[in-house]
C-alpha cells in the first residue's frame, strides 16, 4: 500500500498544477478570438475589393440589356399600331 501511496501524487499539487493550464488555456482562447475577428474583417474587405467590381460591371451590363430590351419592345408595339391602322393586322 506504501508503493501505491508513493507513487499517487498530492491532490493539492495536482490541484495547483490545474490553474495554470486553465489561465493559459483563456489567454490562447482570447489570442484565437482576436485573430480570427482580425481574419474576418480582412477576409470581408478582400471580397469587397474582388467582387464590387465585377458585380456593378454585371449590375451594369444588366440594366443595358434592359433598356435595349425596353426599346426593342416600344418599338415593336409602334410597328403593331402601325400595321393596325394600316390594316393589314
Amino acid at each position: 500500500m506504501a508503493e501505491k501511496e508513493a507513487n499517487m501524487p498530492d491532490q493539492e499539487t495536482q490541484t495547483q498544477d490545474t490553474d495554470p493550464i486553465c489561465d493559459h488555456e483563456e489567454e490562447i482562447n482570447s489570442r484565437v478570438k482576436k485573430e480570427l475577428d482580425s481574419l474576418s474583417l480582412q477576409l470581408l474587405e478582400f471580397n469587397k475589393k474582388t467582387f464590387d467590381p465585377f458585380i456593378q460591371e454585371i449590375t451594369k451590363q444588366i440594366e443595358e440589356r434592359v433598356n435595349a430590351n425596353n426599346k426593342l419592345r416600344s418599338e415593336n408595339d409602334q410597328q403593331k399600331l402601325k400595321l393596325q391602322k394600316a390594316g393589314v393586322v
